[in-house]
């Protein structure tokens, strides 16, 4: 072959998931290449073949793949490099007298080439004069031992030489600047001593050294216990800034100032919400914070003091032994009038909630109190731990009837609108009455027994008056003025129970049940069709002595019929209905059961 390309290595970029990566240059064996990887921060490794990779397409003309092996494959930020390093050996033997060994004889000048080529790659990474310049010494005449802890340099000349290359002396000097002018600065460094000076010019005036910020100078401390916190030292009783309850402040600052009888002041406001504010800043770090209220009256222990806060803002974390600056600002009293004090602001505004504790908002002279949320806002009764509710108590406030939301757990989101007209009474369960048209699709009544097919009185336009139940064992009950039963339908079924004799007026109207193998089921209705496909027996199941009805027979086919036994029914029939035609069969149960019990006859073919 010829060598026809130059290229003898390739690199990649590595993602953490490709393991095969390509070269496309030829190899004689594996061991031709060497692959490293480069780390992100720019270290080398070299891998070891079969161990970190493997190498196919070894004596191929277009060359393989590196495949690194499980648990070696490039991460992202590596680099792959894979170069052809060929070991420096020519081992092409030639024997006399022997015929000229042509393809030996390219491999071997193939080889060399490649080791050409690997070496020309190498003196392009190295560092060089341009084509035009020259070095006339490029050889170092110095010893190891005068070359040590010097610099690689170039003497007047440009040959190569050697220089110190440290500083072994620095001096400073200062000078003053006159207000109003601009700081100078210089630095000028002698090699043949090393000796580096530099040079300052300040601007004079009158500002002094920074003082310590304001507030108490104190020492964080993680501990959490309520315990004194060790001198100078303030610690809180939760590791969470926005979980603290309660702070505990050393009786003295890192000065060894006593302050006590200053952090004693801290509950002398009469606010009960908030009587003053904590603010707690790292030193240096304004951005780590905890501001809290002081939310309770200050207690003395001993050599501590415990303040009881809430947690209004934070941000970031403190450390143990972190210089903290303290600081505190009261809050207003609590004035000694009401909101009909407030006349100047005939709309005032609330900047937070308003907390009116054991309080009422009242009215006098019989005015009226109004809510009036603007355009289509509406008044809200919050819930909390428990559904909102409102609560209408008699003039004695010693009754009262409530208004409540449904559960979280109910999903339920609806409007209540209350009915037009004249006045209207709603009372409780016990007895309730309505008065008025009540427009309403369903009432579900509270006893329900399963979610999801609830008790109810509904109407529709397409179905009027429903009754749905969900008893134990009756669905639907209908009783008389003596609390008799007069009808019921059995949970689960459709069947439709009197308990007594039906008093028709008008023509009654049967229901016509289709059945279409014969056996008919008497428990579903006394009336039925019957079009059978194939011979059959005439069956009657759920009979009760008494019982009559009527049958529309359609034989599809000169299907043969027959009777069961408790069937009397006559030959002559039966051999008439076994032939294809439309017949009516009336039937009698004479009994519930027993032979000739049920006792049939049957019409002429109609059709």
């Amino acid at each position: 072959m010829t060598v026809s390309t130059t290229t003898n290595r390739a690199s990649y970029s590595g993602n953490g998931s490709t393991d095969a990566f390509a070269y496309g240059f030829k190899i004689f064996a594996d061991a031709d290449l060497t692959v490293i990887i480069r780390s992100s921060a720019g270290v080398e490794t070299t891998k070891t073949l079969t161990t970190h990779y493997t190498v196919s397409g070894a004596g191929t003309d277009s060359g393989g793949n590196v495949t690194f092996t499980s648990g070696n494959i490039p991460a992202s930020g590596e680099t792959v490099v894979i170069l052809r390093k060929l070991t420096l050996t020519q081992g092409t033997d030639y024997v006399a007298n022997d015929p000229f060994p042509a393809e030996s004889h390219e491999d071997a000048l193939d080889r060399l080439t490649m080791i050409t080529q690997q070496l020309d790659e190498a003196v392009g990474r190295s560092l060089k004069v341009s084509q035009t310049n020259v070095i006339a010494t490029s050889e170092f005449t110095t010893s190891a031992s005068d070359r040590a802890n010097k610099l690689l340099s170039f003497d007047g000349s440009g040959d190569l030489t050697v220089t110190e290359g440290k500083v072994d002396t620095v001096t400073a000097s200062v000078s003053a600047v006159s207000a109003g002018g601009s700081p100078t600065a210089s630095a000028t460094y002698t090699a043949s001593s090393g000796a580096l000076a530099l040079a300052f010019g300040l601007v004079t005036g009158n500002t002094g050294a920074t003082g310590n910020s304001a507030g108490l100078q104190m020492t964080f401390s993680n501990s959490t216990s309520d315990a004194d916190p060790g001198a100078g030292k303030v610690a809180l009783n939760n590791g969470t800034l926005g979980s603290v309850s309660e702070i505990y402040i050393d009786d003295a600052d890192d000065n060894g100032t006593a302050i006590s009888t200053f952090i004693a002041t801290f509950d002398d406001v009469s606010n009960v919400t908030a009587r003053g504010i904590i603010h707690i800043e790292k030193e240096g770090t304004a951005s780590t914070f905890a501001i809290y209220k002081v939310s309770g009256a200050v207690t003395a222990a001993s050599g501590y003091s415990k303040v009881p806060v809430t947690h209004l803002a934070s941000n970031g974390t403190f450390s143990n032994l972190d210089g903290i600056r303290v600081d505190f600002s009261y809050s207003g009293n609590d004035g000694a009038g009401s909101l009909t004090d407030v006349v100047s602001d005939t709309s005032p505004e609330l900047g937070g909630d308003l907390d009116v504790l054991a309080r009422d908002i009242v009215s006098s002279s019989n005015r009226d109190i109004d809510l009036a949320p603007h355009g289509t806002g509406k008044v809200v009764v919050k819930g909390n731990d428990n559904p909102g509710t409102i609560v209408l108590n008699c003039e004695n406030n010693s009754h009262g009837q409530t208004i409540k939301a449904n559960n979280h757990l109910a999903g339920v989101t609806n409007v209540l609108t209350l009915p037009t007209g004249g006045d209207q009474s709603l009372v409780g369960t016990a007895g309730a009455t309505f008065t008025g048209v009540v427009a309403a699709t369903t009432f579900e009544p509270s006893a329900d027994t399963s979610s999801g097919d609830n008790a109810a009185i509904g109407y529709t336009s397409a179905e009027g008056l429903i009754l749905t139940g969900q008893g134990s064992s009756t669905d639907v009950t209908i009783k008389n003025d003596a609390d008799a039963t007069v009808a019921s339908i059995a949970t689960g079924t459709t069947i439709f129970t009197m308990n007594d004799d039906v008093g028709v007026s008008g023509r009654a109207v049967g229901h016509v049940t289709t059945d279409n193998d014969g056996s008919f089921d008497l428990a579903v209705g006394n009336d039925f069709k019957c079009t059978t496909a194939g011979g059959l027996t005439l069956t009657f199941t759920n009979a009760a002595a008494g019982q009559s009805g009527n049958i529309m027979f359609v034989n599809g086919g000169n299907h043969t019929i027959a009777a069961h036994a408790d069937v009397a029914i006559s030959a002559a029939s039966l051999t008439a209905i076994s032939a294809t035609g439309t017949y009516h069969l009336a039937y009698y149960c004479s009994a519930a059961s027993g032979s000739n019990s049920i006792l049939v006859s049957a019409s002429a073919a109609l059709t």
